[in-house]
């Protein structure tokens, strides 16, 4: 492999400084179009403007714990959560401002302030559910799918999006790991955004993942987020447990042979020009008398695939969205991905699988979305249910 590139190395300094100019932005958005007149008394107006600037400390401290600090869980939890508050908050804001301008043509501007007063309340009712339903423990999620070529019945589950660090701890990656052996699968896959930190923050969580259970093992492929972290140390330390990385190869699972596994680098590797994706080499040289698993972090690799490579995959497995994790934040998401969640046909006839994965990134916060582990039971077709 290739020596991790300087982009990676800065990282630590680089995403906290850039994300704390964005939250900076977002708060003074947050100000004048939610808070700057939310009362006529100015000792309410400062009482709201006190929280948000607070909100806005806290947002930066957060970007730059995950990279310098370590502190107790409950710090870290206390600033994690003004994250998702700030993105509530602005949609919160947008809406105030447009409520406002009509209120303004209507004439009715003395209004706006009462009616900003309930949107923010509105607001923190939805930031404490989706901080409750975000730390909930991730559900299975059961499907049963028949595959051409398939001999015998095989139970496969998808990991994806755990991000390790921070509030993914070891106490909630164990959870993930006895959910996971419960379930007795033939095959575990992991399909990126596994760690989120650099490994001195993560080794211990990676070792607990050295107690996964499958018949036929556990096979890994790189996310996005790996890559803006010390990633080689982290993919020997994957090794080092007893899990398989796929970087743009594929292997056949079973005795007799059951099925191809194929495994890609993610896409943000063309970005940073290392570790980068080769799918003509992920697909070569497949047992054309078995099916084909394809693992792959983002499901945009379905527009990317030309048709002669991804008819060669029966079914994609992916992550990467969350689902959204927060409405209506998902909506964004929909402009880079062609979708958020769930089983869909690609265009050759195949399936392709978007997991909401069982982490979070920044807030644990969910909302419209839940965690999941992936429990399929592909079925030879004569026998699918």
């Amino acid at each position: 492999m290739e020596d991790t590139p300087q982009f990676a190395q800065m990282n630590s300094f680089l995403f906290p400084f850039l994300g704390s100019l964005l939250f900076v932005a977002l708060h003074v958005v947050i100000y004048f179009l939610l808070v700057r007149h939310i009362s006529t008394r100015k000792s309410l107006t400062r009482f709201y403007s006190f929280i948000l600037w607070v909100n806005l400390a806290w947002c930066i401290l957060y970007m730059f714990m995950r990279a310098y600090i370590v502190a107790p869980k409950w710090i870290f939890m206390l600033v994690s959560i003004s994250v998702g508050v700030a993105f509530s908050f602005l949609i919160a804001a947008l809406i105030a401002g447009l409520i406002n301008g009509a209120f303004i043509l209507l004439k009715r501007a003395h209004l706006a302030p009462r009616v900003k007063r309930y949107i923010l309340a509105l607001c923190c009712v939805y930031s404490v559910y989706a901080v409750y339903h975000g730390l909930e423990d991730p559900k299975i999620e059961r499907l049963s799918i028949e595959l051409p070529k398939l001999t015998a019945p095989l139970k496969v589950i998808q990991l994806s999006d755990v991000h390790i660090g921070g509030l993914m701890d070891e106490e909630r990656v164990a959870k993930i790991v006895f959910l996971i052996n419960q379930e007795k699968p033939d095959i575990i896959t992991i399909t990126g955004d596994l760690v989120d930190t650099s490994l001195a923050n993560a080794n211990n969580s990676i070792e607990l993942l050295g107690g996964l259970r499958a018949t036929y093992g556990s096979y890994y492929v790189l996310g996005n987020h790996e890559y803006i972290h010390d990633v080689e140390d982290i993919l020997e330390k994957i090794r080092s447990v007893g899990i398989r990385v796929l970087i743009n190869e594929n292997t056949t699972i079973g005795a007799p042979a059951l099925v191809n596994l194929a495994g890609s680098a993610d896409i943000m590797g063309d970005r940073l020009g290392f570790l980068k994706p080769d799918f003509e080499k992920t697909l070569a040289g497949l047992d054309e008398n078995l099916p084909t698993i394809l693992l792959t972090h983002q499901p945009k690799v379905i527009n990317i695939l030309p048709e002669s490579l991804l008819k060669k995959a029966d079914i994609m497995l992916t992550g990467h969205t969350h689902g959204g994790q927060i409405f209506p934040i998902s909506l964004a998401v929909l402009l880079q991905q062609p979708y958020l969640s769930g089983l869909h046909k690609t265009r050759t006839g195949g399936y392709v699988y978007v997991s909401e994965g069982a982490g979070f990134w920044g807030p644990p916060m969910r909302a419209f979305s839940d965690s999941e582990i992936t429990l399929f039971e592909f079925l030879p077709q004569k026998v699918a249910r």
